[in-house]
């Protein structure tokens, strides 16, 4: 009977190794044009399917940078890239239209570093209507900020500064990092401020606390191809975020000064240290360790937002990053 039930329990087990074996896939030639993300959503309507896809085949750098000519097996649920040398028998069903546009979605909090010259320019709370200290959702309040920034009746997030960043490798202050109170609406304007309404209170707020417009953090973003090649450094993260990985937000010493465009794809890399043995040749230098992808979504001066779309390991401040143009 134990013989039996161990036989019984193996065809089982196989049963759906056989049937995913005997699976006929459709094989689709990639256009010019085509995407990972598009692929992924047309044919097994999962474009976060993606990240899997890339992951398993390193040759392919960009995710918005594969090849005319190359073939995909498509599965119930999974893609394959195929070796030039497979073949399998194609099905005749009909497969959709490829098209040249591919955007992504940014989730989370982008203001998490504010850098020293948009320090200067953001608008502030500077009083309230009574001689308390603490302010909290309902209350009435003054702001001042520039008339280009202010609208009556948008709303503002509420900030106030944490710990100052310095650039890991040359010690310069870059800003500080950023800490969410709130969000308030402008309701007047007067000759020197603006009146405003606290709509929301995470954290008691006081005067001095920083306004900035909401960032869009569910917009679609194009990808673009880099103009140049730029290199940089990872400086920030969220507060209290030591180790990043992938949909994590960060922040790096590039900006609109040096040509960053928002859908530019960047790569991160850390220097690799040569081991115990090799120490004695000083001159030896050795690849750099490729941790990850990462797209920017927003651009200021002198500094950038990217997400991370893919890390192989945790990614830190000082990891540096280089934009791609191929």
């Amino acid at each position: 009977m134990r013989c039996f039930k161990t036989l019984l329990l193996s065809c089982l087990l196989l049963v759906p190794l056989l049937a995913g074996a005997t699976e006929t896939p459709t094989i689709y030639t990639i256009k010019k044009g085509d995407t990972l993300w598009g692929i992924s959503q047309r044919f097994i309507s999962d474009p976060w399917y993606w990240p899997s896809l890339w992951a398993n085949n390193p040759l392919i750098r960009n995710p918005h940078l594969i090849y005319p000519g190359q073939k995909l097996a498509i599965y119930d649920g999974r893609i394959e890239l195929l070796p030039a040398s497979e073949e399998i028998t194609r099905t005749a069903e009909p497969l959709p239209t490829p098209v040249d546009a591919i955007s992504f979605e940014a989730h989370g909090d982008l203001q998490t570093f504010i850098s020293a010259d948009r320090l200067e320019r953001s608008g502030r709370i500077v009083d309230t209507i009574d001689n308390r200290i603490l302010m909290t959702q309902g209350d009435e309040v003054f702001v001042q900020m520039s008339d280009a920034q202010a609208r009556i009746g948008a709303r503002y997030r509420i900030y106030s500064l944490g710990e100052l960043v310095r650039h890991p490798a040359t010690n310069r202050k870059l800003g500080h990092q950023l800490i969410w109170l709130g969000e308030l609406e402008l309701t007047a304007a007067h000759e020197q401020v603006y009146s405003a309404r606290i709509t929301q209170a995470a954290r008691e707020i006081e005067r001095g606390s920083l306004l900035l417009p909401p960032a869009e953090t569910n917009r679609e973003i194009d990808l673009k191809r880099a103009s140049q090649v730029l290199h940089g450094t990872l400086v920030a993260a969220a507060p209290g975020k030591i180790a990043l990985g992938q949909h994590d937000v960060c922040h790096i010493d590039l900006g609109r000064n040096e040509g960053l465009e928002v859908g530019n794809m960047l790569t991160i890399v850390r220097p690799r240290q040569p081991t115990e043995r090799a120490k004695a040749d000083r001159n030896l230098r050795l690849p750099d360790s490729l941790l990850g992808r990462a797209l920017v979504v927003r651009v200021d001066d002198a500094s950038a937002v990217a997400l991370i779309l893919k890390a192989s390991e945790p990614v830190y401040r000082g990891d540096l990053v280089y934009s791609e143009i191929d």
